[in-house]
């Protein structure tokens, strides 16, 4: 749900972080409708330019305006989605079982309800790729950030850099690795959530699967044995 503009407005001109804690720029301006719901913030990012954000991505923790990563907006919403729908098949489950509606109109909620869930595992596909490309990336940006402690330990250690310029320096790279390390854990556990529960319409169908199975096998005339026993001959051999 987007924020509303008083929440806002009052933001203005401050800085703007994600969910790590990480500054993102400078909450320059922002497009809101005319019920008051806020659309899309523009952030001054740097001195580079502007990065526009869509207004449900936003949360205020703490008096701050943060941002939720694209990944993690995306895969919060396809998993409450799916969730939703599951929880809807098996209502209607329910409703099949114990009503007396006509069976051809949940028969087609049904229907309906199967194809959105379709679309819904094709989202999650896509936002699957998407969080695994970013898991990639963080990997990049560790290895970037590991390669600048090794040169400024090398510098400092040789005597080329004085002790605060180091000391400024490894608490930046340290903070930023710890940041980069928290969305690492996060992007794990979301992926991880993500395919739960897309996994969880396999587990809800497999009860019913093995209940038709076994009224099926109910249904099928049992064969009978045409096998006769042998009955065994006894021979009696008289003695001259």
């Amino acid at each position: 749900m987007s924020l509303r503009v008083e929440i806002v407005s009052h933001l203005v001109g401050q800085e703007v972080e994600d969910s790590y804690g990480r500054v993102l720029g400078i909450l320059v301006s922002f497009n809101s409708d005319v019920n008051g719901n806020v659309k899309s913030i523009e952030v001054k990012v740097a001195d580079k330019g502007l990065e526009s954000v869509e207004g449900d991505r936003l949360q205020v923790n703490d008096g701050k305006l943060t941002i939720l990563p694209e990944w993690k907006y995306e895969a919060l919403k396809v998993i409450e989605a799916l969730d939703r729908a599951y929880r809807r098949r098996r209502a209607l489950e329910t409703i099949t079982s114990s009503s007396d509606i006509p069976a051809e109109i949940v028969e087609n909620l049904k229907r309906v309800l199967n194809e959105e869930i379709k679309n819904l595992k094709i989202r999650a596909e896509k936002v699957g790729r998407m969080i695994k490309d970013r898991l990639a990336t963080i990997e990049d940006e560790s290895l970037h950030i590991s390669k600048a402690i090794v040169d400024i330990q090398t510098l400092y250690f040789s005597g080329e850099v004085g002790e605060k310029s180091y000391t400024q320096s490894m608490n930046h790279l340290k903070k930023l690795r710890e940041k980069l390390m928290e969305e690492k854990n996060d992007a794990k556990k979301t992926l991880d959530k993500l395919e739960k529960t897309v996994e969880a319409t396999l587990t809800q169908q497999q009860p019913q699967k093995i209940i038709a199975q076994q009224e099926q096998k109910q249904q099928q005339p049992q064969k009978q044995d045409t096998q006769q026993t042998p009955v065994p001959v006894v021979v009696k051999i008289e003695e001259a």
